[in-house]
């Protein structure tokens, strides 16, 4: 059934933004990107007023030009422009109402089947959540980590850089973390720190590198140092039995640091690993 003069006209009369918000997108991602709507779902399921007599200015004013936003908003990161592009194969957005009664958030978007999906309760409210979504939350990434991970690790690369370079001044050795080691223990860390897992790890080398740097003044400690870790990498790992929140091995070469939970990182600062050589 055709939708009503009224309606056909507000969306006629706010086509305008539409087509703004495709060539807002096209303009972040380089690539066009549709909307699709079925007003006709729509308006059997969303019967507030707003919806029924200002259809236009909901859907293409207001939900449009916020997604365009937030995509433009975001994509400004590279990696998150690059995850963009390859989630959604299909270059579409799907807006459509969620009537399950588990949905809870009043908007949401989510990658199906190589669509991007905005989601929404029947009732309409709170529009410009649409514009503040955190869309790296729900792009799929490749490998262990999650993109908002992948997007911390790269923020703080530099402070893993500029640690292994204090230690390396002091030790002469190039200090490095095996980065497969954490992705090994990534997924046993607790889920509320894994989006902040560049900020947590660079703190911990940080304390590590500190504690070889001071330590490692000593000459007889320099030397014994150099001799038990030729590799000078870092390999983490995680021992739930462990008594202590961190310890410290020497092993094959490499400075192995296990960890029993995200606890106490300062303790790697500290730890008397002279015991050990």
């Amino acid at each position: 059934m055709p939708l009503p003069l009224s309606q056909r006209k507000s969306l006629r009369d706010n086509e305008e933004h539409l087509k703004n918000a495709h060539e807002t997108i096209k303009s972040a991602l380089g690539v066009d990107w549709t909307f699709e709507f079925d007003f006709e779902l729509i308006t059997s399921k969303c019967t507030d007023s707003y919806v029924q007599n200002s259809l236009g200015e909901c859907f293409y004013k207001e939900v449009a030009t916020n997604v365009a936003e937030c995509i433009a908003e975001q994509s400004k990161d590279e990696m998150i422009k690059e995850a963009l592009l390859e989630a959604n194969t299909n270059q579409k957005i799907i807006v459509a109402p969620n009537e399950d009664k588990k949905f809870t958030q009043y908007w949401a978007y989510e990658f199906v089947n190589g669509d991007l999906r905005v989601h929404f309760k029947p009732s309409i409210a709170n529009v410009s959540d649409v514009k503040y979504f955190k869309l790296a939350t729900i792009i799929p990434s490749p490998g262990v980590f999650s993109l908002p991970a992948r997007i911390n690790l790269k923020e703080n690369s530099e402070k893993f850089t500029e640690a292994f370079e204090k230690a390396k001044e002091v030790t002469k050795m190039d200090w490095s973390y095996d980065e497969s080691s954490l992705e090994a223990v990534y997924p046993n860390v607790e889920a509320t720190y894994q989006e902040r897992i560049g900020d947590i790890f660079s703190e911990i080398v940080t304390n590590i590198c500190y504690n070889l740097a001071t330590r490692g003044a000593d000459a007889m400690v320099l030397e014994a140092l150099q001799e038990i870790a030729p590799n000078a990498k870092i390999v983490f790992k995680y021992d739930a039995k462990q008594s202590d929140y961190w310890v410290w091995k020497f092993v094959g070469g490499d400075l192995v640091v296990s960890f029993r939970s995200i606890c106490n990182t300062g303790d790697n600062s500290y730890i008397d690993f002279e015991k050990l050589l």
